[in-house]
């Protein structure tokens, strides 16, 4: 899966502004890339311009077009080109850290919101705009197609205020959420980036990055919380989510095991028989 943050802070292809690891970027498609697996290690907010483009979690399709916004919480997703118009969207990635220090600076206006138990939101969050929301791309597109550099204190500020923003507005109370939730303790955040990632085609030391932990810890907490080892219990959730979808949907085996968490179709089907003691055709069939 492509490192599309880290893609990104690296590539000199596209407009961008980068605030130490806050990173303010015009994101226009380059490539024919009709699907693709990404991933980021930071949260990110989207805002599209033009053309249509498709965010796909484990359990729903977020399609966007011009004038649509998404925050897209830090993870994987697949994502689906439309070329009926070329694609152009400003994006902002936000690290942990700065809405961390955000909530620490601002914890009355942020305490507002009353933090729940357990945070039951999608990796996709659909974003209303308001007039505040539409100001501000208005002047982020400003920002990124001048030709000389914003004063970097300046988009800081207008940054923050974007945030000030969604904690205060009611329409924004799900991402409001959402961010409170990031200061939760390391557990929480594990079981939280499991449960909304577990479909996809990561490695341990990735799904540790997304935790924020080495991976030897990454792997001592998961055994804490899960009493199994992220191997078997990924393994678990990927052939039980491909089960649901045999029988709840009409897609072909060998896609079922791509979007389940399998690369290869031969370790679906062994990994689905030794399970099920059935092949995944035979499983439909008999559903």
């Amino acid at each position: 899966m492509l490192d599309l943050y880290g893609f990104l802070k690296s590539s000199n292809h596209y407009k961008k502004i980068q605030i130490h690891d806050l990173l303010f970027i015009e994101y226009k498609c380059l490539v024919n890339e009709v699907k693709a697996g990404i991933w980021s290690d930071a949260n990110y907010f989207v805002f599209v311009t033009s053309g249509k483009k498709m965010w796909r979690s484990i359990y729903k399709d977020y399609v966007v077009e011009a004038g649509d916004s998404l925050f897209v919480k830090k993870g994987a997703n697949l994502v689906h080109q439309f070329f009926d118009e070329d694609y152009c969207a400003l994006m902002v990635f936000i690290p942990d850290d700065f809405i961390k220090q955000f909530i620490q600076r601002f914890s009355t206006i942020a305490g507002m919101n009353k933090l729940q138990q357990q945070d039951d939101t999608d990796a996709v969050i659909r974003i209303q705009l308001d007039a505040y929301l539409e100001a501000y791309i208005q002047s982020l597109a400003a920002f990124l197609s001048s030709p000389s550099y914003p004063d970097k204190n300046l988009l800081h500020l207008k940054f923050e205020e974007l945030l000030l923003n969604i904690f205060t507005n009611p329409i924004h109370r799900t991402l409001a959420q959402y961010l409170l939730s990031i200061n939760r303790e390391q557990s929480a955040q594990l079981q939280q980036i499991m449960e909304q990632n577990f479909a996809y085609c990561l490695n341990l030391e990735q799904y540790a990055d997304l935790c924020s932990m080495s991976l030897s810890s990454f792997k001592r907490n998961f055994q804490e919380i899960y009493h199994t080892s992220p191997g078997k219990w990924l393994a678990n959730k990927r052939l039980d989510l491909a089960a649901h979808l045999l029988k709840t949907t009409d897609k072909p085996a060998n896609l079922i095991g791509f979007e389940s968490g399998f690369e290869e179709a031969s370790s679906f089907n062994r990994s689905f028989k030794s399970k099920f003691n059935m092949t995944p055709i035979q499983y439909r069939e008999r559903s």
